[in-house]
């Protein structure tokens, strides 16, 4: 009985750090904070914010991803291009940044592991004619 309890208690308790985990955290800011960071051209500040919130082999080649932003010209601004979330544990969020020379589109991916948020994935695409990149799968509902 006494087992049970305990085991009761636990679960409890990791359900409700699972929320906290879960509800506080702002997938828009954090990414904006990556693209405007990306927008300056600041390569390092962008590797290392991203880097906090992914597996440490992923994040050690953020630098080298992210060069694509220096030849891209003096970025003007960065704008939410796209946001959706899958349920209560991933996030899809698509930033949108001007550079003279082209657009260039930020996505990111967030998915819940462990009680915590994680990002999974970085994508970096340049365009000039459409609104997001063509060879981007998109689930809209229909």
């Amino acid at each position: 009985m006494r087992r049970r309890l305990l085991l009761a208690a636990a679960s409890l308790w990791s359900v409700r750090a699972f929320a906290q985990a879960t509800d506080t955290f702002d997938a828009l800011k954090t990414s904006a904070d990556i693209a405007n960071l990306l927008a300056r051209r600041d390569i390092d500040g962008a590797a290392q914010a991203a880097g906090v919130l992914m597996d440490s082999r992923a994040a050690a080649r953020l630098k080298d991803t992210f060069q694509v932003a220096n030849g891209l010209g003096q970025g003007q601004y960065s704008d939410l291009a796209y946001a959706r979330d899958y349920g209560r544990t991933e996030k899809d969020v698509i930033y949108k940044i001007d550079f003279d020379r082209a657009f260039l589109f930020v996505r990111f991916l967030y998915h819940v592991d462990h009680g915590a948020w994680r990002l999974i994935q970085i994508r970096l695409k340049t365009e000039n004619e459409e609104a997001l990149p063509r060879d981007w799968v998109h689930i809209y509902p229909r």
